[in-house]
């Protein structure tokens, strides 16, 4: 029979040797393991290398919106309108330049304007006077004169001095029956002492030598022989009359 010493140095080594024997096993299947990685990683690379390789336009690109996918398209050639020929092109510049404007002058319409005296062979008994008082036969004292008198007999055309517009026909308790016009230039004329029969009306375009309305009375100066009384503005203040005809 073996001693005890014996005993526990055979044991021991038993022990060792399936220790070893352990470790190799698991050393062995760790290489194993890491080659196989090793090739499922090589393989991968190679996929990928030969996918980043081939053309972009065989890839079909999708992007996600709200949920929703869609294909991104690219622009072929078949969606393009067809160049036109250079010998269309030629064509249609020269039936543009044919196209000339027409030569022919433009109507008028608008008489021409021009200075009428609003008396024919009218003479001026009274004159232009804002600044000076003038003695009136009719109300006996003295007054400025803002307007012009020239002497007519009753029922004597007035025409009106330049193109306008009529502004307005009322009647006046010293002036008598008034014509209103805006002339063109900013003047407005008042033909005034007329007759109740009036040519125009208001809104009436009237036109330079155009008659207006007819001599009548002037009430504030009914004892002066008879006339027109002529007043014009520009501006809002008074002008002499005479510088429009």
């Amino acid at each position: 029979m073996l001693d005890r010493e014996q005993y526990q140095e055979k044991k021991s080594v038993k022990n060792n040797a399936g220790f070893y024997i352990a470790l190799a096993i698991c050393i062995v299947t760790i290489a194993a393991a890491a080659w196989t990685t090793y090739g499922s990683v090589a393989d991968y690379n190679s996929r990928q290398e030969e996918e980043s390789s081939s053309p972009a336009s065989n890839v079909e690109v999708h992007h996600d919106v709200s949920g929703q996918k869609y294909e991104e398209s690219s622009a072929g050639e078949s969606s393009m309108e067809p160049s036109p020929e250079p010998s269309q092109v030629e064509e249609s510049q020269t039936e543009e330049s044919s196209e000339e404007p027409s030569s022919e002058p433009v109507q008028e319409t608008v008489a021409e304007d021009h200075p009428s005296p609003p008396i024919e062979k009218g003479t001026i008994i009274k004159v232009f006077s804002p600044q000076n008082p003038l003695q009136s036969k009719t109300t006996s004292d003295w007054r400025t004169h803002h307007g012009v008198d020239i002497a007519a007999s009753e029922g004597t055309p007035v025409h009106a001095m330049h193109n306008g517009t009529v502004q307005s026909v009322s009647s006046d308790p010293m002036l008598g029956n008034v014509i209103c016009i805006e002339h063109t230039g900013g003047y407005t004329a008042y033909y005034c002492g007329l007759t109740e029969t009036s040519v125009v009306k208001e809104g009436s375009a009237v036109a330079s030598g155009d008659t207006i309305g007819y001599i009548g009375i002037v009430p504030s100066e009914m004892l002066d022989e008879s006339h027109l009384h002529l007043e014009v503005t520009k501006d809002g203040a008074y002008i002499d009359p005479t510088k429009l005809f």
